[in-house]
């Protein structure tokens, strides 16, 4: 296996769903590895995160590309527009777009471009944890500065939207 995949799959482990993070529902691991395989830029994205400390435009353009592959929308580069189409796609030729909620399986949609955002904030924050994981001492960012929120009780609980 070539080092750069080696390198990516760390990324597309937490970004896919692990312990710590949600996933795409429907959409399995076996999927994203195979586009991951396909796809150099992919690659170098996934293997860069947890890396840095912040996620660059670039990259973040590239994983919500990614993300409207795995909904089998190739030509599409914004998770916004995907929703849009698949809702449009679930009324059409019936009367008054949203007329009722019939018909639409959210769980089947992927996440708007806001809650993708703070999915791969919490990925990226679980591979710093996983990259620092041999250390004694690890030098780690505050969750609460990578979409969780400290709870009442003290616990840590995730960030669902902005």
């Amino acid at each position: 296996m070539p080092k750069r995949l080696r390198d990516a799959i760390i990324g597309l482990h937490a970004f896919t769903d692990c312990d710590s993070t949600s996933c795409f529902a429907g959409k399995g691991k076996l999927k994203a590895l195979k586009m991951l395989q396909g796809d150099q830029d992919h690659q170098d994205t996934f293997s860069r995160i947890g890396t840095l400390e912040t996620i660059s435009g670039q990259d973040m353009q590239v994983i919500e590309t990614f993300v409207c592959q795995l909904y089998e929308k190739q030509s599409h580069t914004s998770v916004d527009k995907v929703r849009y189409d698949k809702v449009r796609l679930c009324f059409k030729g019936k009367k008054g777009i949203l007329s009722n909620s019939e018909g639409v399986d959210l769980s089947q949609m992927p996440p708007c471009q806001d809650v993708l955002m703070l999915l791969t904030h919490r990925a990226t924050f679980q591979i710093k944890i996983w990259r620092a994981s041999s250390s004694y001492f690890p030098d780690l960012p505050k969750p609460e500065n990578n979409r969780w929120h400290l709870s009442s009780l003290g616990g840590l609980e995730i960030k669902w939207f902005s």
